[in-house]
């Protein structure tokens, strides 16, 4: 989806920017799965690396678009910048709207008066997929124009 005044450099351009936010992506999803499987399973630490995960799929699906966005951590601002650019993943992105609080209740202790509960390990896996899923959806889509 290259913009209409946009030559083939710029395109290919964004195309490699996504490539490494997305990639980036792929590696917090991974360490996400990796302290699920400590002997001490870790799901503060998998949630705080999935919103990363999500955080970072969603600028790559911005960067794709052309379209700028600011320095932020809120997944709810970047589904909105995005709701327009791609209804067809619109449940999608909401489905993930809620992991904004998993990139800082386990990450500063005494930020909020009630702590937030930690994800299952089975929400920590669920959500690892959805990410996934959507990352293979975001790249299949760029790779057919």
């Amino acid at each position: 989806m290259s913009a209409p005044d946009e030559g083939p450099d710029q395109a290919a351009d964004r195309l490699a920017e996504a490539k490494r936010w997305i990639a980036i992506a792929r590696d917090d999803i991974d360490v996400a799965r990796a302290a699920i499987q400590l002997a001490r399973p870790r799901a503060g630490i998998a949630a705080y690396h999935l919103q990363q995960a999500a955080e970072k799929l969603f600028k790559a699906m911005l960067v794709l678009a052309g379209q700028a966005f600011r320095r932020t951590h809120d997944l709810d601002d970047l589904a909105d910048q995005l709701a327009s650019l791609h209804p067809q993943w619109q449940d999608r992105l909401n489905a993930l709207r809620h992991l904004t609080v998993w990139g800082v209740a386990y990450r500063y202790p005494g930020l909020e008066d009630e702590p937030e509960p930690e994800p299952s390990i089975a929400e920590i896996e669920q959500t690892a997929v959805a990410i996934g899923a959507l990352i293979v959806d975001v790249e299949a889509r760029e790779s057919h124009g």
